[in-house]
């Protein structure tokens, strides 16, 4: 599957046009949820992220992105926990259209560096990893929805692939939606 992706991306970045090459885009976004199990039970989590990418092509990207999420757990006799997430990613981001397009779907493949600091408890006393360093893959695909040729509001789905594996993309998937900057 990966080897499929990766030829995917080969071709499209070959077929692109360069007209818009040599462009930047700053991209950020945020998302905040919060859910309440019962009075003394919740959980809430917070993702702030931003990226800094550079068009090659009119519609092949490098983006260079930073993610920080964390997750707060607590569910009365059971969990006690906090999570935080710091995500270091390099990307190759491939459009299916131009920019000229005022709707530019696209996908990202790339690599990471994960490091997870963890606080708390589970039922019996057990408690999780206190941290974890470990390297990344990452796929996602986006929206970008142009307001005006250098403005747009962009939605991403994005999942981390602990240790590389495209078996656990269900584990770690991270919705976010932002703006984009191109100049």
């Amino acid at each position: 599957m990966l080897k499929r992706i990766f030829l995917v991306g080969f071709i499209l970045i070959v077929f692109s046009k360069q007209s818009w090459s040599g462009a930047f885009e700053l991209s950020s976004g945020f998302s905040y949820s919060r859910s309440y199990y019962s009075e003394l039970s919740y959980s809430w989590t917070k993702r702030f992220g931003f990226a800094f990418g550079y068009f090659f092509y009119e519609r092949s990207e490098v983006e260079i992105a930073y993610q920080d999420i964390v997750e707060r757990n607590y569910i009365s006799g059971f969990e006690d926990t906090t999570f935080h997430d710091r995500i270091y990613s390099v990307n190759l981001v491939q459009s299916f259209t131009g920019k000229s397009a005022a709707i530019q779907p696209y996908i990202k493949i790339g690599i990471g560096q994960l490091n997870r600091d963890a606080v708390g408890t589970y039922i019996g006393g057990y408690a999780p990893p206190v941290s974890v360093d470990s390297v990344t893959g990452v796929l996602g695909v986006g929206l970008r929805l142009y307001v005006t040729r250098t403005f747009a509001i962009r939605s991403e789905a994005t999942s981390y692939l602990a240790g590389g594996s495209v078996r656990n993309w269900k584990n770690n998937i991270v919705i976010n939606f932002g703006l984009s900057v191109v100049f």
